[in-house]
């Protein structure tokens, strides 16, 4: 899928109901048939799995920020092969709050250490078609679209 961009059908909520629009970057890092992910927690404390990633600062690129963002939250060096995907999320935690994150072909080239104080409470490598229970919906359609998670 590299240098395609597609969004996650179905996921797109309705403009109208939209007051912000946060722009993010999230990766798809994949070795064999394991997949990436992160725990995090929503504003109530409810815990869910994603893909790494996070919103957009400033002026900086999707790389630049994916980079950032994987530093900051896994400690490690990340190689970005391309645009892969793009998801949509409304979040119910922030009212009114639409993000569009495009997801990238990546890989790592470090070791990953999650970091609390950037709110990643856990990350794992998980067989693509045994995802943890609470993985977000647009993380598994997302997986399920992508062979190559698989190979």
């Amino acid at each position: 899928m590299q240098g395609k961009l597609r969004s996650v059908e179905g996921s797109r909520p309705s403009t109208a109901a939209v007051g912000r629009l946060r722009r993010g970057v999230k990766a798809l890092v994949t070795t064999g048939e394991a997949v990436l992910l992160v725990k995090e927690a929503h504003d109530d404390g409810s815990a869910f799995w994603t893909l790494p990633g996070g919103g957009l600062e400033g002026a900086e690129s999707p790389v630049e920020g994916l980079r950032r963002e994987l530093r900051e939250e896994l400690g490690c060096e990340v190689v970005v092969d391309g645009p892969a995907d793009r998801v949509w999320y409304a979040h119910h935690s922030r009212e009114r709050t639409l993000s569009s994150y495009e997801v990238y072909d990546c890989g790592v080239a470090s070791s990953v250490e999650p970091n609390p104080a950037e709110g990643t409470l856990a990350a794992r490598w998980v067989d693509a078609d045994d995802l943890p229970p609470r993985t977000l919906p647009q993380v598994r359609t997302l997986v399920e679209r992508h062979p190559e998670v698989r190979t």
